[in-house]
């Protein structure tokens, strides 16, 4: 029975702050998105060199809300939703019919303090699969 058990617990109001994430980042709510994010709050990303990725992590809600706020007029038809990522709950970007974009977060005290955002084709290759369980 252990083993089908969820690895955690996602708490509802940290539910709520991913979903509150990614609708600003999806208008470009820069007051919704500084509402969301912890003042250190720190965004490393990966694109493997393959596609455009910030190449150092973003530190501090201002610097980290000026690079997320150029989203939603760079991608303005981008389908932007919550998606379960090892057991936790994170984001996902689609762009023309393809996910582009993973992302997972670490919440303290009900704000985002570290986000992880994957671009790298090779990593998304496999999440853009369904996944069949069956016994």
């Amino acid at each position: 029975m252990a083993a089908r058990r969820p690895r955690r617990q996602v708490d509802r109001s940290e539910q709520r702050v991913v979903e509150r994430f990614l609708a600003a980042l999806s208008t470009g709510d820069v007051q919704g998105l500084m509402e969301v994010l912890a003042p250190e709050v720190v965004v490393v990303a990966d694109g493997g060199g393959l596609v455009a990725a910030a190449r150092h992590p973003i530190a501090g809600a201002d610097k980290v809300v000026a690079f997320l706020s150029k989203f939603a007029a760079l991608a303005p038809t981008a389908v932007v939703d919550t998606v379960w990522l090892n057991g936790a709950l994170g984001g996902r970007i689609v762009l023309d019919g393809k996910l582009d974009t993973v992302i997972s977060f670490v919440l303290d005290d009900g704000r985002i303090s570290r986000m992880y955002a994957v671009r790298n084709p090779h990593k998304l290759g496999r999440l853009n699969e369904e996944a069949v369980i069956a016994r």
